[in-house]
This record gives structure tokens, sequence and C-alpha cells, in this order.
């Protein structure tokens, strides 16, 4: 099967998806107006120095002249404001578009322009794929047809991602972009009680963004020296072999559908403690499998911080049953050969 993938090239979501269908045999070309890195052979798109809601429309022409090269057997689009919508102005069907989670709970919701063009992509697709049942009941609430909407967790590679033969007691880790969403403020303010009480304790921050620097200069000023770490963007070996150590996972992103870093802290056995949201009660649930607080609340963190790491029999609990979890519904090999089985089923009904 011929597919164009539409997305940011940059994000390593983007490289797994495009990596497992091409490991599948399938011609996937990769269109962006982000670089990726190399060998993953993106198509570059012309990219203007404009705001992103006119940046993208523009490279529309381009597209649909290089799609009837292409000739693709589908559209595979992600993320609704951007590539959802050069997928849809492209014109070729089918198309599916691929929502993250941001696109529609927070963009999508956060005014009558952005509802609009939310509308105007999901209404075009052949098909809506979701990786949880919040993003999916946001999806039909904005126009995705009922019968197009499929709800299909990405899923983790169970392989990969597995507890390392020791951990690390009270070793903390956050795998979020560094972005207003995922707050890393409340992060760094509500571990750094944690880490004035309990010596042995300290915190990893993976990943970057926007943020990093006025996040360093915080975790300067509010956490003990030598007792922090940020480590950038890290290849998904070395962040299994964090979380494979990690006593807890933390999170404090006010909006997710199923995340990734979820599924993946809780397949390697670092215990979640995240807020407490919609897409995270999918997977966990206070006290079954995670704590969880209310996003912003740093005391909350803090509190739910000492409560696991005070209960060890509990930590190794749901240790089992968080991996139990995964195993039965967030593996990717199965989860994806879901999504690829869709994609057959519905570039043979076009043809």
């Amino acid at each position: 099967m011929r597919i164009a993938t539409l997305a940011n090239a940059s994000v390593i979501h983007t490289q797994r998806w495009v990596e497992h269908f091409r490991a599948r045999g399938h011609d996937v070309g990769l269109w962006s107006l982000e670089p990726g890195p190399q060998g993953l052979a993106t198509k570059a798109l012309p990219r203007w120095p404009l705001p992103s809601f006119v940046r993208y429309p523009l490279a529309a022409p381009a597209l649909r002249r290089a799609l009837e090269a292409f000739d693709p057997d589908l559209v595979d689009a992600h993320y609704v404001p951007n590539y959802g919508l050069l997928g849809a102005l492209a014109g070729r069907h089918p198309l599916c578009v691929t929502a993250w989670g941001s696109d529609l709970l927070v963009l999508g919701r956060r005014g009558a322009l952005q509802r609009a063009r939310a509308r105007f992509v999901l209404e075009r697709a052949d098909l809506v794929l979701a990786d949880a049942e919040n993003l999916a009941a946001a999806a039909r609430a904005l126009g995705a047809r009922p019968e197009r909407v499929a709800c299909v967790p990405w899923g983790v590679a169970l392989e990969r991602f597995q507890p390392a033969a020791t951990r690390q007691p009270g070793l903390i880790v956050s795998m979020r972009m560094m972005e207003p969403v995922y707050d890393l403020r409340t992060v760094i303010e509500g571990v750094a009680p944690v880490l004035e009480s309990r010596r042995d304790c300290e915190l990893v921050l993976a990943g970057d963004g926007s943020l990093r620097s006025s996040l360093e200069a915080l975790a300067a000023r509010r956490l003990p020296a030598g007792r922090y770490r940020f480590l950038g963007r890290v290849a998904p070996a070395a962040i299994a072999e964090w979380l494979g150590r990690a006593d807890l996972y933390v999170s404090a992103a006010h909006s997710d559908s199923t995340s990734l870093s979820l599924l993946e802290a809780m397949a390697c056995g670092a215990v979640p403690v995240v807020s407490d949201l919609d897409g995270n009660r999918e997977w966990v649930r206070e006290g079954e499998g995670a704590r969880l607080f209310p996003a912003g609340d740093p005391q909350a963190l803090t509190r739910a911080l000492q409560g696991a790491l005070d209960d060890e029999p509990w930590r190794a609990r749901a240790r089992r049953l968080n991996r139990d979890r995964v195993e039965a519904h967030g593996d990717a090999s199965r989860n994806m050969a879901d999504v690829e089985a869709r994609f057959v089923a519905l570039a043979g009904r076009e043809r």
C-alpha cells in the first residue's frame, strides 16, 4: 500500500509511526514543513515565515502536486489544525486524520474560528483515529461522523519498555515536553519539598521545549544542587532505561488523551503520579495503579508523591497491575495492526 503521511517530522511520534509502516512493507512518503532526522527521508513542504494558521494552508498547492505524482492509496494526516487541514485542502481520498490530543481537547475548543477549522477537517475525513475515548468524543462533538471515528491507543513496544534488573529508590522521572500544557513548573514546585525531606530522592527531566531555560532557572532556585538533571531529548532506548529503573513517573499535564509516556512508565514499572484527567483515568485510578492530583496544584502533587514513596507494598502492587493493563490494552504491535487493517480496508473501499 502506498501511504502519504503528513505530519511534523521532527517529533518522535511521527518517526515511530512512519518507521512502523515502512517496516511492514508499505511505501510511505512523509511530507512535512518541519525537517526530520537523517534517514527518515522527509519530503519538505514550503515553510513561509508566517503565523501557523497561514503557513500550513499556503503549503497546500505544493502538496497537491506532490500527491498527484506519488498517487497514494491513502492520505494519513496527523494533528488536526495543521496537517489535518493540509490533508483536507489537498482534496485526496481516502483521508485518515489522526488527532493527538491538544489539537481537539484544547485548540479545537478555544474559539469559533478554531472550532470551524476542526469541523472543516473532521467532516472531510474518511477515518478519524483517536487514542482515547475522551478524544474520540471531542472529535464527534466537533463534526466527525460517529461511524468514522475509531478509538485505538497507539500503544508501546512491550519488548523495549520493561522493568530494569534493579530499581533506583527515590528516582522520580518526567518525560514530558517543556511546553505550557505539560506544566513542568508544577512538577518542580511539587517535587521540591520531597527532595528537601528525603535525601535519597532525585528528579530527572527528559525532553525539551520553549520553556526549558526558565525551568532550569526555577530548578536552580528551588531544588537542592546535584539532586536534579535536565537530559534534553533522549532516544527511545534511553527513555526505556530511565523508566525501567525509576521509582516514580510524574506528569502535571493540564490536558491529555492517552499519554504514551504514561503507558511507557506503566510498562516499565515506574509508578505514575499524574494529574487527574479523563485521559489518565482511562488507564489508572487514584490508589489503583497511581496517585492522582488536581492539575496545577503543586501542594497536592507533593502529598501524592509522599504518599506513594511511603508505601512500598502498594508500589509493588501498582507495578504488577499497570504492566498487566498495558499488556492487555496498550500493546503497540497489536494496536498498530488494528490501524493497519483499517488503512487497508479504507484503501480497498476507495478503489
